[in-house]
């Protein structure tokens, strides 16, 4: 099996690399990525701007929007794709030969370049499909993938690129939060590249992100979210109320749906006048990304693949108390769920 696997066929060919070099221009290139970015979608725009420099010279610029505040992934952050700024307004766009969003795509929600720019790229694994992506110069969105980062290994790959161990933990750290080890939604490619970057990643500076140390207020947090946990049958709710960072929603649900008889774990929080939801299936349960398109409530953007999909719903000045018990409703009634509920700890 495992040696199927290793001798799959790139799909990205000198014809893809080819368009994406003309599209890129001279540089510098804007990278982006969506809101809040996660270790994917950080691994995933260091791989591009690797590819654009050491195959073609091209320049670029790294920016974020948001706060990457979950431990491990600001420890990634600062230790593994430095190169990331954060911008609280978009650079202004004139400045850039072209415009790439990875692990995002415009009309997602999750972002702030929402128009389709004259040299744009975009490289995607994420479910639904948007219009805008038809005015896209170049597109790559294969929602089979585990990952952004296994499709830019494969870029890099067609361009006879190694990446260097930092890069390689990067990507492989984005590969294995985003599949949990190629538990969740990971397709072959997932698994070739998994294996290939292990072999070339610093265990120990690994080990520095992944045991990020955890402040007081993080359990604080985490009790408070428990304690607002209740349990429908074998579906999950938790009301996480104001947050301090806006990726809590879905380390909640990563928790949570690890509870012994669950089917899925939603979690909804506040954060500034946004409200963010995360939801979690059980592998081999039902598609994450299905669901929450029926949950989301207008003008609110989701977006998901297999045990994994993630939303926003601006409140716009509103109460959001009757927007949560909309989406909690739509939501049990999507899982069959008719129990009153329980409190997860009594």
């Amino acid at each position: 099996m495992s040696n199927l696997i290793i001798e799959l066929t790139n799909p990205i060919d000198q014809t893809h690399l080819d368009r994406v070099r003309s599209i890129a221009g001279t540089g510098p290139v804007l990278i982006l990525t969506h809101d809040n970015p996660d270790p994917d979608a950080l691994a995933s725009g260091k791989a591009l701007a690797t590819l654009l420099k050491e195959a073609w010279g091209i320049p670029s610029r790294l920016v974020y929007s948001g706060l990457v505040a979950r431990a491990e992934n600001l420890a990634m952050l600062k230790r593994l794709t430095p190169e990331w700024e954060n911008g609280k307004a978009l650079p202004d766009l004139k400045q850039y030969s072209a415009v790439a969003q990875v692990d995002t795509q415009p009309g997602a929600g999750n972002n702030r370049l929402e128009a389709v720019q004259p040299n744009h790229i975009v490289i995607d694994h994420h479910y639904p499909v948007r219009e805008l992506i038809d005015a896209v110069t170049y597109t790559d969105i294969r929602t089979e993938m585990g990952s952004t980062v296994t499709m830019l290994y494969q870029y890099l790959e067609a361009a006879g690129l190694q990446p260097d161990p930092i890069l390689a933990t990067a990507m492989f750290y984005g590969l294995k939060t985003d599949t949990r080890s190629l538990s969740r939604g990971a397709s072959p490619a997932d698994e070739v590249a998994f294996l290939n970057l292990l072999h070339h990643l610093d265990q120990q500076e690994l080990s520095r992100v992944e045991l990020a140390s955890l402040s007081r207020e993080y359990f604080g947090a985490l009790s408070r979210g428990l304690h607002e946990t209740r349990l429908y049958g074998r579906t999950i709710i938790s009301r996480l109320g104001t947050m301090e960072q806006p990726d809590f929603t879905a380390e909640m649900a990563d928790n949570l749906i690890r509870l012994q008889g669950a089917h899925a774990a939603l979690c909804l929080g506040q954060y500034g006048d946004t409200l963010q939801i995360s939801l979690r299936t059980e592998p081999m349960g039902q598609d994450a990304g299905v669901i929450i398109q029926q949950i989301i409530v207008p003008p609110g953007k989701a977006g998901g693949h297999g045990t994994i999909a993630g939303g926003q719903i601006p409140l716009l000045g509103k109460e959001a108390e009757a927007l949560l018990a909309e989406i909690e409703r739509r939501f049990l009634d999507v899982m069959g769920e008719t129990d009153e509920g329980v409190d997860l700890i009594a």
